[in-house]
């Protein structure tokens, strides 16, 4: 903002160089680095406070919002166990008077700051056409506001946790198609994001068996690796949908046969969150991600990624042979609740509840806080963060009825248009990146999560930005290997 008032300042060399790290990988992996020291240590105070001075630099000093995008992604996933509101009732930080008022600070200069870079960068920049999406998420976000409405359910509660669902389903989607220069943007920085955010992930992950005893138990329960900001089902959707990244990088980059190590990594992290939805979905999504890597590289890269994969095969067998009984051991529960009939967990009283609350109110459902069947943590009753029914499908015509599934229909068909028209191998790969949020959705509740959604709401934001280049981007060995 600084440098578009002042020529001095935006041509300083100081300026040069704050701009230039803003933009660097080095940033990125900052950013991630930030987010687990927060999730590991509790620290998310003194880390935010570094988000908020980032984000001042990039408000003046930067011509868009595009380095803002990592620090977006990865404040959700600050949130250590300690600080964990439903498992911490009454001694999480969120509960105490200063950290709370800290955080509202904090929140509250950052909103200021990105409304008022916004409007220079709207005012300045080229008029662009509306969002390809932004019907869909009308409608999307009009029916859970009005969830249960003309029913004695509809009250403003169930009205706000709806609008606080959309703001996170689309919220960087509106911010980012309008605060960035898509015309100037790197067609591999969502890559660069979302492997360091699945490399942070890893660490996380890390802290949890590490603080759960998990590895010591003789009768082990997967359902004690937590984490400040959801459970091990929440962590291997991120995770799953982080896997595609690397390799659309190991695709577009020279020597990417180390982001397809990178891959194989994020997969065996992936399969150690226990998380049979993401696990099965995920996998599904990685294979066909390999498939095109194989199939779109030059011989002499594919020869590379072979190796690899091959290599992760013979040191993965050699893994589970000499490691048979633990490993049994360790994913007994996981065993157990996949082969005892229980397929889909215990959820079957959970989705009749949902066919039961939507026959009484077809039409605009009962809400978001009328699921008993399920409750996740300590939260009491009156929590703001409700129970849900576990598929996206069934919560959309509880909560919202018929008018809430058409909308959450029409908004999937506007999303699967973005990715049809003008198809290209940044496409495909970011679709691959949509896919396990979409999937394991419908058998846990991740599109009414936060953290999740915020990442959803920004892929769909780079396929779009796809469609705003001048000309179809151009891929391939030539044309994008450095």
């Amino acid at each position: 903002m600084l440098t578009e008032y002042s020529e001095k300042i935006g041509a300083s060399r100081a300026a040069a160089m704050i701009r230039e790290f803003l933009h660097s990988r080095w940033f990125i992996l900052l950013v991630a680095g930030l987010m687990v020291f927060s999730n590991l240590f509790g620290w998310e105070l003194p880390v935010f406070y570094f988000y908020l001075f980032f984000g001042i630099l990039i408000v003046l000093f930067d011509e868009d919002l595009k380095a803002l995008i990592p620090i977006a992604l990865c404040c959700y996933m600050t949130i250590s166990y300690e600080n964990n509101p439903a498992f911490n009732v009454g001694t999480s930080g969120f509960y105490d008077p200063a950290f709370k008022t800290q955080l509202i600070c904090i929140i509250a200069i950052a909103v200021a700051l990105i409304v008022t870079r916004l409007v220079t960068v709207i005012r300045r920049s080229e008029r662009k056409p509306l969002p390809k999406l932004i019907f869909g998420f009308g409608a999307l976000g009009l029916s859970m506001i009005l969830g249960g409405l003309f029913s004695s359910f509809y009250s403003f509660k169930t009205a706000f946790f709806g609008f606080t669902v959309i703001l996170s389903l689309c919220g960087l989607y509106f911010l980012f198609y309008y605060g960035v220069d898509w015309k100037r943007m790197d067609a591999r920085y969502w890559a660069f994001v979302f492997t360091a955010i699945g490399g942070g992930l890893l660490f996380e992950l890390l802290g949890m068996y590490v603080k759960s005893g998990i590895l010591f138990m003789e009768e082990v329960d997967s359902g004690v690796l937590q984490t400040g900001w959801g459970m091990y089902n929440n962590v291997g959707c991120v995770l799953a949908m982080s896997l595609p990244a690397p390799l659309y990088l190991a695709y577009t980059k020279k020597r990417g046969w180390i982001y397809t190590i990178v891959s194989v990594v994020l997969f065996a992290g992936l399969v150690m969150t226990q998380s049979r939805s993401s696990i099965l979905f995920g996998a599904a999504v990685y294979l066909a991600g390999v498939v095109v890597l194989l199939v779109k590289s030059g011989k002499r890269e594919r020869t590379a990624h072979l190796i690899v994969f091959g290599a992760a095969f013979v040191v993965a067998l050699l893994i589970v042979v000499s490691l048979w009984g633990k490993l049994v051991v360790l994913f007994s529960d996981v065993i157990a609740r996949t082969f005892d009939g229980q397929i889909i967990n215990g959820r079957a009283e959970i989705y009749r509840q949902a066919i039961e609350h939507f026959t009484i109110n077809p039409f605009f459902g009962v809400g978001f806080y009328q699921c008993t069947a399920f409750r996740w943590g300590s939260l009491g009753k009156d929590a703001f963060l409700p129970p849900r029914y576990h598929n996206t499908l069934l919560q959309m015509m509880a909560t919202g009825g018929i008018f809430g599934l058409v909308c959450y229909l029409a908004h999937r068909l506007e999303t699967v248009m973005l990715f049809v028209r003008r198809p290209s191998m940044t496409k495909i790969f970011l679709a691959l990146c949509i896919l396990p949020f979409l999937l394991t959705s419908l058998f846990e509740c991740h599109f009414f999560s936060f953290g999740p959604g915020m990442l959803y709401s920004v892929l769909l934001v780079f396929a779009e930005g796809e469609t705003l280049r001048p000309a179809p981007p151009q891929e391939g060995k030539e044309a994008e290997k450095e």
